[in-house]
């Protein structure tokens, strides 16, 4: 993938350019010209995991596990090891189609052990490893929508919960990982454009709420400089600026719920978001006549989410952003 390797590079020098102080304004404009460029792609068959029935089973064989572990501790019973074999069977259930082997069976048990501290930092770091790679990130993310997005979705989902135990727990990571993490999830917010939430019989695939979800996480970390926070900000946001497809099933609220706790936490954030929007009203203003599809699905996106900046009410945005928000909603209707 040429273009993936090549948009890495860009965001990584981007990231590094917001790290000096040299972008600011230009960040998101730059962003969203690096994702237009990119060329767009053909489908590519999806390899996806066939050994549900078997996964399943072994995640059930640690339920006695999960269920007394406490009681097992008070009584000296020694806890055996969750085996590095089934956290790697998890990891590849979690782009199952159906919600049986990837909802209650993958992520779940994934959900437990990690919550109930039953796996080593040693694994901790690896599953991380593991998920921000770009085989399970970045699978088929420059495609049309397509089953690659089960696998991507919920790897980011699971990596909320391991930055959650980095945060409040058990800091497992090193620099150089969360430094890797940081760049992998700016690059997956901007690239992502599945908005599906519920899919059929498969349940939901919901990728923008999980990327609120890991972004939440970032943003509260104290170790996370300032400018790594702005470009993460910037990454997102780009990305919601060229969605072409609609967020319909609660994304954009959760979205503005993270951008808001942002920019509550620093005036920086909140300045660069009233760029944001002051940007997308012009992109509205020169864009009169609004003939396609995707042009009038960029319109209510971006609606929805001047709107959900309304609905948090005065005391919870940033006032310059409400007022905005405010003085233009009539304009976006």
């Amino acid at each position: 993938m040429d273009e993936l390797t090549e948009i890495k590079k860009k965001f990584r020098g981007l990231r590094q350019q917001t790290r000096k102080g040299d972008l600011f304004q230009s960040l998101g404009p730059i962003i969203s010209e690096n994702l237009r460029a990119l060329p767009s792609q053909g489908f590519t068959p999806v390899v996806l995991p066939e050994n549900g029935e078997h996964a399943l089973e072994r995640f059930q064989t640690y339920d006695h596990q999960l269920d007394h572990r406490n009681d097992d501790i008070l009584n000296n019973i020694k806890v055996p090891p969750i085996l590095d074999e089934d956290i790697q069977l998890a990891i590849s259930q979690l782009a199952n189609p159906s919600p049986k082997y990837r909802d209650t069976g993958a992520f779940l048990f994934l959900s437990d052990i990690i919550q109930n501290e039953l796996i080593s930092e040693n694994q901790l770091r690896w599953l991380t490893q593991s998920l921000v790679s770009d085989e399970q990130l970045f699978s088929h993310i420059l495609e049309p929508e397509n089953d690659g997005i089960y696998g991507r979705s919920f790897s980011i989902l699971v990596l909320s919960l391991l930055l959650f135990t980095q945060r409040t727990k058990t800091h497992f990571m090193s620099a150089d990982q969360l430094d890797l993490v940081i760049n992998q999830i700016a690059l997956y917010v901007a690239l992502e454009r599945d908005t599906r939430g519920f899919i059929g019989t498969n349940g939901w695939a919901h990728a923008f709420t999980h990327s609120g979800n890991v972004l939440a996480e970032l943003f509260m970390m104290p170790e996370i400089m300032r400018a790594d926070k702005l470009f993460l900000l910037a990454s997102i946001l780009a990305g919601y600026r060229e969605l072409k497809q609609p967020l319909m099933m609660g994304e954009t609220e959760r979205l503005v719920e993270v951008i808001m706790y942002a920019a509550n936490a620093h005036e920086l954030y909140a300045d660069y978001v009233l760029l944001t929007l002051k940007l997308w009203r012009k992109d509205l203003v020169t864009q009169r006549g609004l003939k396609t599809e995707a042009q009038w699905h960029q319109l209510y996106n971006r609606s929805r989410f001047f709107h959900e900046i309304i609905l948090r009410g005065s005391q919870n945005v940033p006032k310059k952003l409400y007022d905005y928000a405010e003085q233009t909603k009539d304009y976006l209707t």
